[in-house]
């Protein structure tokens, strides 16, 4: 049995319930930090009113869902770019920059490497000392940079759940204003009090937003870049036309208007993410990394096993974990774990204690 999904992501459901002999519907997912609340109670109603509108093709400027957005952080319209979730802005973002190096903290979301390597550039990862809580070392990180490279930051990252020191990360960049820094803000809709580089972004600074992690709407794929015009244009020319289907961009504009369901959100992820840093280590032999997003990073101290087995033992049991042991600076004790509703939670600690015995 292997457990983990050659292109690096949690959530492959399909893949781990065939493994392990369960129907999708009886996973337990704590491999992909999706919003423990599921979708947005309106969601339906939303999707049934745009449902009129799929004999026609979407607006391909998608004006009224842009105009949205950009009301809600505070920005130009010419400065958002939709796309079909982050992820396709991610691997856009390297033929508009026309850069050729790029400086990646580690451990990080592994899609951050895999779009600059396909795109032909030289990468250097900064690794980020589990002594210091992996948290990210700006004078490190400075140090590094040259001039004409590409950093990408998670904010929070992932897998480690840190959120960078916002105030800091702007100072650096006008610091450097011939580096480009690419923030990625996907989990931020889960942070209390989260500062986002979308506020005060410096010109040379560009921020991610996925609408799939704070939504539970992975597979209607939407997300959005914040950047300077210039470079928003030129990421706009590289997409193909129509990206966007009309219920997601429906969608997302009920979303930008929706504050209470995100605040709801924060309360229980809040409350659940504390509970799981006090249960987890007290089964013994685990490490919990606190962070600030919907999900933990977890380091197994046990001589019987490591996290890969772990990951398999509970897959046995309907339970999917994320092994982070093909992260970049981690290696087979890590495993990641969403945090979500309190009965799950408890079925997550009586799972891995059941498996350890």
């Amino acid at each position: 049995m292997n457990p983990g999904n050659p292109r690096g992501h949690g959530g492959n459901l399909r893949h781990l319930a065939g493994l392990a002999g369960f129907s999708i519907s009886e996973m337990l997912d704590f491999s992909a930090n999706i919003n423990p609340l599921g979708v947005p109670p309106w969601l339906d109603q939303v999707m049934e009113k745009a449902a009129g509108s799929l004999a026609r093709y979407p607006d391909p400027e998608y004006v009224e869902l842009t105009g949205a957005v950009a009301s809600r952080m505070g920005v130009s319209s010419a400065e958002v770019t939709m796309g079909n979730g982050s992820s396709e802005l991610l691997y856009a973002l390297p033929r508009a920059l026309g850069m050729r190096r790029a400086i990646l903290p580690a451990p990080s979301y592994q899609d951050y490497s895999r779009a600059c390597r396909l795109a032909g550039w030289e990468v250097e990862f900064l690794c980020l000392k589990e002594e210091d809580g992996f948290h990210l070392d700006f004078d490190r990180l400075e140090k590094k940079l040259e001039g004409g490279e590409v950093v990408i930051l998670g904010h929070p990252n992932n897998p480690t759940g840190k959120c960078c020191d916002a105030a800091r990360l702007r100072q650096v960049c006008r610091r450097f204003p011939d580096v480009f820094f690419l923030v990625d803000e996907s989990f931020g809709g889960f942070v209390d009090g989260f500062d986002s580089l979308t506020t005060d972004r410096p010109v040379n600074a560009g921020v991610l937003y996925s609408f799939t992690k704070l939504h539970a709407i992975p597979g209607l794929r939407l997300g959005c870049l914040i950047a300077n015009e210039v470079l928003s244009c030129r990421v706009k020319a590289g997409l193909p036309p129509w990206t966007v289907n009309a219920l997601a961009e429906a969608v997302g504009m009920a979303a930008m208007q929706d504050q209470e369901f995100a605040g709801r959100t924060r309360a229980l992820v809040c409350g659940e993410r504390e509970w799981l840093t006090q249960n987890l280590p007290a089964l013994g032999g685990m490490k919990v990394y606190p962070g600030e997003a919907n999900y933990l990073l977890v380091r197994l101290d046990d001589n019987r096993m490591d996290a890969a087995e772990l990951t398999e033992k509970m897959l046995r049991r309907g339970i999917a974990l994320r092994f982070c042991g093909d992260f970049e600076g981690l290696d087979a004790r890590f495993f990641r774990v969403a945090v979500r509703t309190r009965a799950e939670n408890e079925r997550l600690v009586n799972g891995l204690s059941e498996a350890r015995q």
